[in-house]
């Protein structure tokens, strides 16, 4: 049996994937700690996540764009950087998903750098809180980024495109 939807009731795909990021966050808070004892930015432990992102680049980028909005609102003195970033994702991009591009460093490697020694150079001197690349697939990067990350007491984010 269908059910006829109002437009008040219809979603787009980006405010379900949004709704379902801050349910699960709140989740997390709720049982982990309480609201008050978060550490502060610059106490935090360095950690490692894994995005993938299924459909059209498009699609994809309008996916993230939730995302990459809740780490650029973060109340923090350090960036968030993007590493190798989809050519479609510039600061008029970030402009256009209602970023702050004065928030985002945008770092774009050159022919034949290493890019993921690159980010894991970034994650260690601790200068973003989070780092977000676009690395692909391979079983060693997982525990290179991870060390990084703790090591410059920030997060990494990796974001595979399908």
């Amino acid at each position: 049996m269908q059910y006829a939807r109002t437009e008040q009731q219809t979603l787009t795909q980006t405010d379900l994937f949004h709704n379902a990021l801050m349910a699960t966050r709140l989740k997390h808070r709720a049982f982990t700690q309480p609201a008050q004892a978060l550490p502060q930015d610059d106490e935090q432990d360095g950690s490692y996540s894994e995005m993938t992102l299924q459909g059209s680049a498009r699609q994809c980028l309008q996916w993230l764009a939730p995302v990459l909005r809740e780490l650029s609102q973060k109340d923090s003195r350090r960036w968030l950087t993007l590493i190798d970033p989809p050519a479609a994702l510039s600061q008029q991009w970030l402009r256009g998903a209602n970023l702050d591009p004065q928030r985002i460093m945008i770092v774009r490697s050159k022919a034949g750098m290493d890019s993921l020694k690159l980010c894991c150079d970034l994650l260690r001197m601790g200068g973003s809180h989070t780092v977000v690349s676009w690395l692909d697939h391979d079983s060693c990067i997982a525990p290179r980024l991870e060390r990084a990350a703790q090591a410059g007491r920030c997060h990494s984010l990796n974001v595979h495109l399908g």
